[in-house]
């Protein structure tokens, strides 16, 4: 079935969301954004285990006070919903073995205090402050460029010719040029991170648009960066649009040389639907590469068209990618006199031997990363949270390239532990007793990133900040075919920020030649107010009214809700809740009949899904959006084994029921965890394996159960559990233990797991 949109974005990117949300409030356009994952936001969007979240891409972001250009485009967009937090006025440290310097909320103060450790210098870091205002114009004055009619922009382009010398040199020789000190050239070079290339490879202009944008200090935004997406998304809504997830865009259509619509795999449903959306605008957020080289023809007369801009994304191969390792913490870091601020922790000033720097990350001895503590900025002393970051090559990775998530193998696993031991010993160099606070870890590399943000080989950034990138102006907002526009940081500037001014650019495109004023106008009007924080109407979202609700244990209730339309499922999959304004939370699918859904929701911690779940009552209204999902069961008669804690058994209710229907129930194995009897809610399903397994690991368990964890009851059947399947749901630590323990062997079973 066709679908006809006043504009179709591919991508919900910052780029894409900006652009659709443009659009919507300015415009008034009826928008179609399409997301491959169940997740919105791209590089914006937060990811949960155990009720604490982390912010996968957005760490910090400058210019957010009030009156500020990009605050003001954040207040539109949102309506006013998206609040920000500033980070304390010392809100980064470069840690360096010989000294360690704070960068404070104010560029006079940052320039006294180089000037004060480097008095020989001080003409030089007067001048370096003066240089990178003046290199961060020259490039928004490229982005202007695209927001402006063809006569003025030529003339633009004249004047930006005084500048791009100086811009488009490399950090590095910039550096080199101007100061004398080792340690005064790593310090200038240390937020490198930032815009993913070290300082012989980037261009000056793109570390200076970043350090500019720092230099009145860093915001957050209140709650994490998820709320981005989501309060965007009530301005895309408000005007007849929609963001739909799990939609993979195959095709930009073409028709008479123009674009036309898109080409997509509905991925929502029980198996995929091929699927045409159409519009007068298409508006990619997917990339340059992937847009010029895979979403587009690369032959034909298309080919022709866009073998400019093919080319100079082939000059533009390189950036680096990197491991983030996600941890929950016991304690808030202000036990160790953190304030929220940014660690760039550092083993030498070498900032450019990124071989040297990926082989000693992955052999457990980083000689760079930076910390940070998302909860701490986030202002939700709820849970207690960390991030590390280290950059590495990409091709270290390329080994695994093509294997499953979560099923990579002993070795990959083996990689994963090493190096996490390792950023934790270099963070405890920086703040010592850091690692006694915690208690769970997760590291992503570059293949994660790939996954889920889809950039080629799990970059970081997509187009890197090359000088050629600059001296080129072949990539932008405007592409060679009618109908179709590009935006995110590839379309204007690396970065939340980049992004969003592509975003911008994009809308303002997309309106005619009036377009920008016509946008900045209803900025500046104040025309912003919110989207109600009641429902919304959307037709991807169902309204949904609570109808039952029963305690199954002290921590954790049965919901039933009554659907609009019934819900088609396949058993294993999800569903997103509504629980408070901007906030969804993903819940697996207990049961589905008809209109009647069936959820499992603990309240044991205590975040926004637990305080909803512990409030509603019955004849209260939400909404709910999917299925979603990709865990179900594997039709290849290998033995299967079951093992969940809590409400991790709810995926596993549905696919008994179909078990128990095909008559295969009799062979599958379950093993639940919990810490006394009393929380075993096993009984309360009659339609179960016959072996089933109730391990309590606080208190003696009933005739015929385990004392100890899952894990430890499991330890002694590892060996037997070869060519099995091995379908874990639970709390993210019993995931995580359990992996490791089936991962020791030779032959270890496979697993399947879809945590979100």
């Amino acid at each position: 079935m066709d679908e006809t949109w006043d504009a179709i974005v591919i991508g919900s990117g910052m780029g894409g969301l900006a652009a659709a949300g443009f659009l919507a409030r300015a415009g008034g356009w009826k928008v179609l954004v399409l997301e491959q994952h169940s997740e919105r936001g791209g590089q914006t969007h937060t990811f949960r285990r155990d009720g604490a979240s982390w912010d996968v891409g957005l760490h910090y972001i400058g210019g957010m006070h009030k009156g500020a250009f990009g605050r003001d485009l954040f207040d539109f967009l949102s309506g006013g919903a998206l609040e920000w937090n500033r980070m304390p006025d010392d809100f980064e440290r470069f840690v360096y073995p010989e000294f360690t310097f704070a960068v404070p909320s104010d560029p006079k103060r940052y320039a006294a205090r180089l000037i004060a450790r480097f008095p020989d210098e001080a003409g030089a870091i007067r001048r370096y402050f003066r240089d990178i205002s003046a290199a961060a114009r020259w490039l928004t004055g490229g982005i202007q460029q695209q927001m402006t009619p063809p006569p003025v922009a030529a003339i633009m382009g004249v004047l930006r010719a005084f500048g791009r010398a100086r811009a488009t040199q490399t950090t590095g020789a910039y550096l080199e040029h101007h100061f004398h000190s080792p340690q005064l050239k790593a310090l200038l070079a240390s937020q490198w991170g930032d815009y993913g290339l070290p300082p012989s490879r980037s261009a000056f202009a793109i570390h200076a648009t970043v350090i500019a944008s720092y230099l009145n200090g860093a915001w957050f935004p209140v709650g994490g960066a998820g709320r981005i997406a989501r309060t965007i998304e009530a301005g895309v809504e408000a005007a007849g649009g929609a963001i739909r997830v799990c939609q993979e865009v195959t095709a930009v259509v073409i028709e008479d040389g123009r674009a036309v619509g898109v080409d997509a795999r509905d991925r929502r449903g029980p198996e995929p639907v091929t699927v045409r959306y159409r519009a007068p605008l298409v508006i990619s957020d997917a990339g340059a590469a992937l847009t010029y080289g895979r979403l587009l023809p690369t032959d034909g007369e298309i080919g022709l068209r866009t073998a400019a801009q093919r080319g100079a994304i082939d000059a533009l191969r390189g950036g680096m990618s990197a491991v983030n390792l996600y941890l929950r913490l016991k304690a808030p870091v202000s036990t160790l006199g953190v304030q929220g601020e940014n660690y760039w922790i550092n083993t030498t000033l070498d900032h450019d031997d990124l071989e040297t720097d990926t082989a000693r990350t992955l052999a457990g001895e980083p000689r760079h990363a930076y910390l940070s503590f998302p909860s701490a900025k986030s202002g939700d002393d709820r849970f207690h949270t960390a991030e590390i970051i280290a950059g590495v090559s990409p091709e270290a990775f390329s080994v695994w390239r093509g294997t499953v998530s979560g099923d990579r193998g002993p070795d990959y696993a083996k990689l994963k532990q090493r190096v996490t031991e390792g950023l934790l010993r270099l963070a405890d160099r920086a703040l010592p007793g850091f690692s006694d606070l915690v208690t769970y870890a997760e590291l992503s590399t570059p293949l994660t990133i790939e996954h889920f943000v889809s950039h080629p080989d799990g970059r970081f950034y997509a187009l890197p900040g090359l000088p050629e990138r600059y001296r080129s102006s072949a990539i932008g907002v405007r592409t060679p075919i009618q109908g179709l526009l590009l935006t995110g940081s590839d379309a204007a500037c690396l970065g939340v920020t980049g992004a969003l001014i592509g975003g911008l650019a994009a809308a303002g495109q997309a309106l005619g030649p009036a377009g920008f004023p016509r946008i900045m106008a209803k900025v500046k009007s104040g025309a912003n107010a919110a989207a109600a924080t009641a429902l919304t109407s959307s037709t991807d979202k169902q309204r949904a009214v609570i109808v039952g609700k029963t305690a199954l244990t002290p921590s954790i209730w049965r919901l039933e809700l009554e659907l609009d339309a019934p819900l088609r499922f396949v058993p294993g999959q999800f569903v997103k809740v509504r629980v408070a304004p901007y906030e969804w939370r993903d819940y697996s699918i207990a049961a589905a009949s008809g209109r009647r859904l069936t959820l499992l929701i603990s309240n044991r911690t205590h975040g926004d899904g637990s305080n909803w779940a512990d409030a509603a009552q019955p004849g209260e209204a939400t909404q709910i959006e999917g299925p979603f999902g990709t865990y179900r069961l594997e039709q290849n008669g290998r033995r299967r084994l079951f093992v969940a804690t809590g409400c991790g058994i709810a995926p596993f209710l549905p696919m008994f029921e179909a078990m128990a229907a095909a008559g295969e129930l009799g062979s599958a194995e379950l093993y639940f965890g919990c810490r006394s009897p009393d929380e075993d809610i096993t009984a309360a399903f009659s339609c179960r394996p016959k072996r089933t397994v109730v391990c309590a690991s606080r208190a003696s368990p009933t005739a015929g159960g385990f004392a100890g964890r899952v894990t430890q009851a499991l330890a002694a059947r590892a060996c037997d559990l070869a060519q099995s399947d091995i379908y874990l749901c639970g709390s993210a630590a019993m995931v995580a233990d359990c992996r490791a323990l089936f991962e020791r062997g030779d032959q270890p079973p496979h697993i399947l797991t879809e945590p979100y």
